[in-house]
């Protein structure tokens, strides 16, 4: 059976628009004022025309793979990908305060980009394993474990952005049959984080313990569940002590001032009433580490974020056009904040029809996961939408102000050629089981 009538071009199409309208816009990112169109390979636009090259052969290789050979494969590669991120600790290259990459050359590799994908192997591998029930706390706690270690391993690295990606296998875990109680608590850890930062941490303790008694009161007759709330309690107020510390001793300063910003809190009034109101830790504004920025106002690139997108109004001021762009005032806008560009040079219309587009794309990868006939190519599906989905997200919320700036690329837009190149993979190789799924001798649901 011929296998590429079976690979969903729908897919392949909207991949192509969205990688090809990326690099048009890093070229606007990059570009002079009045410079004549051109392909420089010394600039990141010609550079990312190289890695769409590199890009394209790698999916071509793809394709042409037996598909049986990801599934066979899936423990090596991501033996070999920790393997990697060990090695960084000792011999990565830092930039901007992360040791995250191997420099070769002209060029970066990053690899906690491939990571993900690695992870996302392994994790289809052993929840297709024949005799592997996801409901088994052996197998949760197994599958935890396949995802904690890159994460733990990239934080070491000091790049919390892309440590943070690993949360969104969740996603997929829910959809294996992870309980909902795992949802419930992750809004809960969330809402007390938020508190903690913003008010002082006694004042949350002190409405927890009153709503402690006020509960027990109710039920002091029912002994168990009377245990299970003061158990609760004791375990929340560790956690709000811990966050206490780990905001003012542990995070760095740009660290925390990135996320006062996307609270609203004015970095200075913030440390001053610290300083003021009684805490568990004292709150020192340290000056900036030298490795991580230059010394600035911390709210500056979501601003010139805001202002840029916002300049584009309706319409946009057309390809190459933008004022803002051109002046070079949004920091990383040709990676972190691309979205700028088509903000301003496309407008709003511009800018929800590429966001429409994108969701399309999103969830186009979504409804392929669903329709797999087996264990493996589902989960690897799952795991391929969750890791754009999460970028997308939290990529376009770091440009509108929204979220805190954590520093991941948005999938296929952004520049970096490792980026660009594990998503790539990610995307193809899924599409390539996608495309043997009639084929398949396999476990049904």
């Amino acid at each position: 059976m011929d296998e590429k009538l079976h690979i969903d071009w729908l897919t392949v199409s909207l991949y192509i628009i969205i990688v090809l309208f990326g690099a048009v816009n890093i070229y606007s990112a990059n570009s002079g004022v009045n410079e004549a169109i051109s392909l420089d390979f010394s600039k990141e636009y010609g550079k990312q025309v190289i890695w769409i090259g590199i890009s394209a052969i790698i999916v071509f290789l793809i394709l042409l793979t037996d598909y049986k050979f990801f599934n066979f494969s899936a423990y090596g590669i991501y033996i070999i990908i920790i393997g990697m991120l060990l090695a960084l600790l000792a011999t990565g290259s830092f930039n901007k305060g992360a040791q995250a990459w191997f420099k070769i050359g002209a060029f970066k590799l990053q690899p906690s980009e491939f990571a993900k994908y690695a992870t996302a192997l392994a994790l289809a591998k052993f929840l297709g394993t024949f005799d592997v029930k996801f409901e088994g706390r052996r197998n949760q706690l197994i599958s935890f474990g396949i995802l904690l270690l890159p994460m733990m391993l990239t934080l070491l690295q000091n790049d919390t952005g892309s440590a943070l990606v690993f949360t969104c296998f969740i996603l997929v875990l829910f959809r294996e049959g992870l309980s909902g109680w795992w949802l419930v608590l992750g809004f809960y850890l969330i809402t007390i984080f938020v508190l903690t930062i913003i008010i002082p941490s006694w004042y949350i303790l002190l409405a927890l313990l009153l709503i402690l008694a006020g509960f027990i009161y109710f039920i002091y007759k029912q002994k168990q569940l009377m245990m299970v709330s003061i158990l609760i309690f004791i375990v929340s107020a560790v956690y709000i002590i811990g966050l206490d510390f780990a905001f003012s001793k542990i995070l760095k300063p740009h660290q925390q001032q990135r996320i006062l910003v996307t609270l609203n809190q004015d970095v200075d009034e913030y440390y001053a009433n610290k300083q003021k109101s009684f805490s568990f830790f004292k709150f020192e504004k340290k000056e900036n580490d030298k490795k991580s920025e230059s010394k600035r106002d911390y709210s500056y690139n979501v601003r010139q974020s805001k202002i840029s997108i916002g300049a584009g109004r309706w319409w946009g001021n057309g390809f190459n056009n933008g004022t803002q762009t051109k002046a070079k005032l949004v920091p990383e806008q040709h990676t972190d904040f691309i979205f700028c560009t088509v903000g301003e040079e496309y407008g709003f219309v511009g800018s929800s029809i590429f966001l429409i587009l994108y969701l399309l794309f999103i969830g186009r990868i979504f409804y392929l996961a669903e329709r797999q006939k087996n264990v493996f190519s589902r989960v690897f599906g799952y795991c391929t939408g969750s890791i754009i989905f999460f970028h997308f997200f939290i990529n376009i919320g770091m440009a509108i102000g929204v979220l805190p700036v954590i520093g991941i690329p948005l999938p296929f837009m952004s520049y970096g050629g490792s980026s660009l190149i594990s998503f790539s993979m990610l995307l193809f190789t899924f599409l390539k089981l996608d495309a043997n799924r009639v084929n398949e001798i396999s476990r049904l649901y």
